[in-house]
């Protein structure tokens, strides 16, 4: 029988402090263990409880073995580790890292002599030391051989800043959307020398009782020499594409009383002369005002057009430059109808749908898609989801009927066809659609392709049967060419948040990728009918991710990762579409997406897709009316006041069977349950269907447990809010994580070539020209998302090549 040993007084105490340590680890994972065996999950926690109970025993009474058992468990927890994940760095850390570190004290040898296991403490050393080898090779193995350092050059020899200006006519560049820059200063080779060149400061800032969030998400527009763009609060702006400095405001007073956040992520131009709505002008003179228009919807649900060149409102347009967008709605509370995303201009109409606040009621105002004359703000047409045949103008009494899916994104147009392609979203309640009705379940998270003359329905595609997971349409459709048969064709490619990417002729509608019908999850909730098939797009990669297993789950600690194991296996989950469920469901993607309002880019030269996608699984638990009364859920307005925080905890549904319980799925440390990345960026060939590359977006140093700042500088994979932007010079910008950066990549290879701290989160679309001093600017508003309700500065950040070097 082994005999006690015996230490130092200190070393007593300190056996007793470990001991009790060991003791409460090993209670909470043995615990926990038993319950996630219960759910059928993974053994090694329960058996890893009882091993640490039993060091626990053995160190209070002085016994060596405490350290030869110890060293024994980390040997095997190590193995089990890498088992499970093989040599994934960020997987392995809530595995082995809290063991590991309490290893390093615990098994040091002078620590093992000071509380009287000499023998135990020379030989524990020596374990100790293995294990720490080959913890520094398998963390190596995502930590060093992928840093997350930029490596670019910053090569200027030969450089001449003589490039011919280029413009940024659309919210996507082009009226396609592809976010290409046909601007080629900056490249591979010279990109590490990006510099600041100027920034602009929008001054907003929340209003007392008005929007407790703002988000700054514009992606602004260049006109001749000229930039021009909107604040959270639809403050008009034009800025000197060179310097910054501010030509011209118009701050059109704004009510965003009772309003969950302030957006207003861009503005449309229109040159009346260019499309014959005015008398052409020769040659060196001046235009009649208002000749060039910026046009915006707001968040009090006005659309609003100003001339350009002085940023006075267009008198001639609807009532002294403003249009009336609630008239023909049912009555309703602001929140539910505002606008915050960018008009698109086609043919001689300016066309827009509507933003209202997800998931209140069950009928919510009508979603109705509405263009308006360019020049004299009558509206010419609609899209009434209700009434799809009937596209004329109502009469003042007359009202669309509500309850119908809205599209608060931002539509493309294809002038020579004649179309615009509006993506929608669906129809509230978000999450339970057993009382839509047949208009709304029709039209939900479809692609329209309406006539810009008429408004008539020329062909839809819908990308989501009876949706109740709110996979809105999110991104922009973007129009670009697509190879069939070695011959260009014009396609609509599609990414919504399920992750699929659809890609269509633009003319008809017909799938130039395969499409088909595959069979989902059924058991919706009581009442509820979920759809037996959904479409999935085959040939086309998607940015879904793979179905969710046990070992995906993630944490700081293995405390927090079983907590998020016990989670996983005790929700619903069946794969893609699991309908929310009065267990409660997982949802992935979750309701961020896959991909968001932040679309994608395509590269015209390369022929490369770049998307930046996401990684989130969230939960939704269906609960009666009286449950979420109780909950104090009701629906925003009415003097219920709206806020982020409302959005992340649940939406109410009134007059729904269900209300729903809705949010991320996060440790109670506050980190994703999902292992990294969370966040990635991804290049593919548009000739091959083939993914090129795949990178983790965003780094760790900014980010951390309840919001503690980790200083880790570790390429981690972040969760985004904002697109990217590909340039002909081969380099493709992108902020839109949240630590506070822009990021460059080698567009061919996915190199982190730059990257450059903001002064505030860049949730917004990158855009790039060149000005009229010949200089390649790249410009990217910072000042974060509503939906993260950061409420930072909102800074306009220009970025260029040096001068002068």
């Amino acid at each position: 029988m082994e005999e006690a040993v015996s230490g130092s007084r200190s070393g007593l105490v300190v056996a007793r402090v470990f001991s009790l340590i060991f003791a409460l680890a090993g209670a909470g994972l043995l615990a926990g263990g038993i319950k996630l065996l219960t759910l059928g999950g993974s053994a090694y926690y329960a058996v890893s409880g009882v091993a640490l109970l039993a060091v626990a025993v053995l160190l209070w009474l002085g016994r060596k073995t405490a350290a030869w058992l110890y060293a024994a468990f980390l040997l095997l927890t190590w193995a089990w580790a890498i088992w499970e994940v093989g040599f994934n760095g960020w997987a392995l850390v809530p595995r082995v890292a809290f063991f590991t570190a309490l290893g390093l004290v615990f098994l040091l040898p002078w620590t093992a002599r000071g509380i009287g296991c000499r023998d135990g403490g020379r030989i524990a050393g020596k374990a100790l030391i293995a294990i720490l080898a080959l913890g520094i090779l398998a963390l190596g193995a995502i930590f060093v051989i992928k840093p997350g350092a930029p490596g670019g050059n910053d090569d200027l020899a030969g450089l001449a800043f003589n490039a011919s200006p280029t413009e940024w006519k659309s919210w996507g560049n082009n009226p396609g959307g592809t976010r290409f820059a046909e601007a080629s200063q900056i490249t591979p080779a010279n990109v590490g020398a990006l510099e600041l060149a100027w920034t602009y400061e929008t001054g907003a800032a929340p209003r007392p009782g008005g929007a407790p969030a703002l988000a700054f998400e514009v992606t602004p527009l260049k006109i001749g020499n000229t930039l021009y763009g909107c604040t959270p609060h639809n403050v008009l702006f034009a800025l000197d594409s060179v310097t910054g400095k501010q030509i011209w405001r118009h701050d059109p007073p704004v009510n965003d009383q009772g309003l969950a956040f302030a957006n207003c992520r861009g503005v449309a131009y229109a040159d009346l002369a260019e499309r014959g709505l005015s008398p052409t002008v020769a040659a060196g003179q001046p235009a009649p005002a208002c000749t060039r228009r910026i046009y915006t919807g707001t968040i009090d649900a006005r659309l609003l057009a100003v001339d350009a060149e002085t940023g006075e409102p267009c008198r001639d347009f609807g009532t002294d430059g403003a249009v009336d967008l609630r008239k023909n709605i049912t009555p309703h509370d602001k929140v539910l109808f505002y606008f915050t995303s960018a008009p698109t201009v086609s043919g001689n109409v300016v066309v827009l749908g509507s933003y209202g606040f997800d998931g209140q009621t069950i009928n919510q105002p009508s979603g109705v898609i509405r263009a308006y004359d360019l020049k004299t703000g009558r509206q010419a047409w609609d899209f009434d989801p209700a009434d799809p045949e009937r596209t004329a103008p109502l009469g003042d009494d007359e009202v669309y009927a509500p309850g119908t899916p809205n599209s608060w994104s931002v539509s493309s147009t294809d002038e020579a066809l004649g179309l615009v392609y509006v993506p929608m979203g669906v129809a509230t309640p978000d999450y339970y659609g057993g009382e839509r009705s047949e208009a709304a379940r029709k039209f939900s998270n479809a692609i329209l392709a309406l006539d810009n003359k008429t408004g008539q329905l020329r062909w839809m595609f819908q990308t989501v049967h009876h949706d109740i997971w709110d996979y809105d349409i999110a991104s922009q459709p973007v129009l670009a060419d697509f190879p069939v048969n070695g011959q260009p064709v014009p396609a609509l490619i599609s990414i919504a948040k399920t992750g699929d990417a659809f890609v269509l002729d633009r003319r008809t509608g017909t799938p130039l990728s395969r499409i088909v019908e595959k069979k989902v999850p059924g058991r919706a909730g009581p009442g509820e009918t979920a759809s037996s098939t959904q479409p999935f797009s085959v040939d086309m990669p998607d940015f879904a991710g793979k179905r969710l297993t046990e070992k995906q789950m993630w944490g700081l600690t293995p405390f927090d990762q079983l907590w998020c194991r016990i989670e996983f296996k005790s929700l619903r989950y069946d794969g893609r579409y699991t309908p929310p469920s009065l267990q409660g469901s997982i949802q992935y993607p979750g309701f961020a997406g896959g991909v968001n309002w932040g679309s994608f880019s395509v590269d015209a030269r390369n022929n490369l897709l770049v998307v930046s996608s996401n990684r989130l699984p969230t939960k939704s638990k269906l609960i009666t009316p009286e449950e979420a009364k109780a909950l104090g859920m009701r629906p925003a307005g009415a003097g219920v006041k709206s806020s982020p925080e409302a959005v992340r905890a649940g939406v109410p549904q009134y007059g729904a069977r269900y209300a729903v319980l809705n949010g991320t799925l996060m440790s109670p440390l506050d980190v994703p349950c999902l292992e990294p990345p969370m966040g990635e960026l991804t290049a593919i060939d548009l000739k091959t269907k083939k993914v090129v590359w795949k990178r983790p977006l965003g780094t760790a140093d900014r980010m951390g447990p309840m919001g503690i700042k980790s200083h880790l500088p570790l390429t981690f994979g972040l969760p985004s809010v904002g697109g990217s932007l590909t340039t002909s010079g081969g380099v493709t910008f992108i902020a839109s994580t949240p630590d506070k950066r822009i990021h460059a990549f080698d567009t061919k290879t996915g190199k982190l070539l730059w990257r450059a701290d903001l002064p505030a989160n860049g949730n917004a679309n990158p855009m790039s020209y060149v000005g009229s001093d010949g200089r390649q600017y790249v410009v990217i508003a910072a000042g974060g998302s509503g939906a993260l309700a950061t409420n930072e500065k909102n800074i306009l950040v220009a970025f260029a090549l040096p001068k002068g070097k």
